[in-house]
């Protein structure tokens, strides 16, 4: 692991420090322990790891993220479940579109998303992130064209199986409207690329949305809120059919989440000029903004079903009278939080509110499929 206060080593060879190797650094040279010679500017001291190719596997599937992936597989799920016809609905994921679905969007295009993102930021704000400490044995492990290699090879393979789907397992009857009646079932893999040109798009440099204050927030709502849902959506049935009150109250959701996240990192990216929504606004404000999306969606969500809009229907129709103490825990939560945001006491939220969140979307699923596990 590499440390910049580790003592010089005693003698080369010795039990109690095998193999040191001083390494260069920007003007500097490399020289070994024991040589003689004058001292660089800056000393990096990097200890030689030897990996077979399983670690190193095992090291780009852990910087994946699973925690990442799920994040995006949820809402798809979602999107799936609604899509259902009336008399087949059911919580048990029994179809082999959506399992595909969730390998696309989740350790393929997830996996390109967060190592697209650590190849451009592993420079610079990731090594003074302290949620991204993992960043900083990455050249130790990993060279830095290698993490990018792996990131192009992830998208390629998820928009290879993404097309897959759309060819061959996904097929709507009758007449079609709109984009889907151009692109018929071509619309998943158009909704798979246009995810990962977002992802693009966050964090290349030379356009790195992530440092333009608010489309820092956009481009999540609308991968994760809106494109994430459509594309579960897409599996069964055309999108022009998904409820766009619904979606909105989604991508409310997703933003009410993302906000308090932009605050924890803004030490960071004020550091290297990177302005976020946080950095621009401050972090109180940051998380003010997270917190009116959450108004704003739990009153959408409650009107929603006062009317009986889709999906509050059939067995769902009155799911609300059980559910509503869970949406307005959510208010009272993130009220609670918004005082004197701390980094932990951020985090602590977004975890919190995240199980929230998730506890309420799979009870009303629950009653939305009339309790039914498995196809009735």
């Amino acid at each position: 692991m590499r440390r910049n206060d580790q003592p010089w080593p005693r003698e080369r060879g010795s039990p109690l420090n095998p193999s040191w190797s001083w390494r260069r650094r920007g003007g500097g040279f490399k020289a070994l322990a024991g040589d003689s010679g004058p001292i660089p500017e800056e000393i990096r001291v990097t200890k030689e790891i030897h990996l077979t190719p399983q670690d190193l596997l095992s090291f780009v599937v852990s910087l994946g993220g699973i925690k990442f992936w799920a994040v995006a597989i949820f809402p798809m799920y979602v999107g799936w479940v609604l899509a259902q016809p009336a008399s087949a609905r059911h919580l048990f994921i029994d179809d082999l579109r959506v399992v595909l679905g969730f390998v696309v969007i989740g350790p393929l295009l997830g996996s390109f998303t967060l190592l697209i993102n650590t190849y451009y930021d592993m420079r610079d704000t990731d090594q003074v992130n302290p949620r991204k400490q993992y960043v900083r044995a990455i050249e130790d492990i990993i060279d830095r064209d290698t993490v990018r290699y792996a990131a192009w090879g992830f998208l390629g393979l998820g928009l290879l199986l993404a097309g897959f789907v759309a060819v061959n397992l996904i097929a709507y009857p009758g007449s079609l409207a709109g984009i889907t009646a151009v692109l018929n079932r071509h619309v998943f893999l158009l909704l798979m690329g246009v995810t990962a040109a977002l992802s693009l798009l966050y964090s290349h440099p030379r356009v790195r949305w992530k440092g333009v204050a608010g489309l820092d927030l956009l481009t999540n709502i609308l991968g994760f809120g809106i494109l994430c849902p459509l594309a579960g959506w897409a599996l069964l049935r055309p999108i022009e059919e998904f409820p766009l009150w619904y979606l909105l109250s989604i991508a409310l959701f997703v933003g009410a989440a993302y906000a308090p996240t932009t605050a924890s990192d803004i030490e960071s990216d004020r550091a290297f000029g990177i302005h976020t929504m946080a950095v621009r606004l401050g972090a109180s404000k940051a998380m003010l903004v997270g917190f009116l999306h959450l108004v704003a969606a739990v009153s959408l969500l409650l009107l929603g079903g006062s009317q009986g809009w889709f999906p509050f229907v059939d067995s769902a129709r009155n799911s609300l009278n059980a559910l509503w103490p869970f949406l307005i825990g959510q208010v009272v939560l993130y009220a609670t939080f918004l005082r004197r945001p701390t980094q932990g006491k951020i985090w602590a939220l977004v975890v919190l509110l995240a199980i929230l969140q998730g506890l309420t979307v799979l009870l009303f699923l629950y009653t939305f499929a009339g309790g039914q596990a498995y196809v009735p």
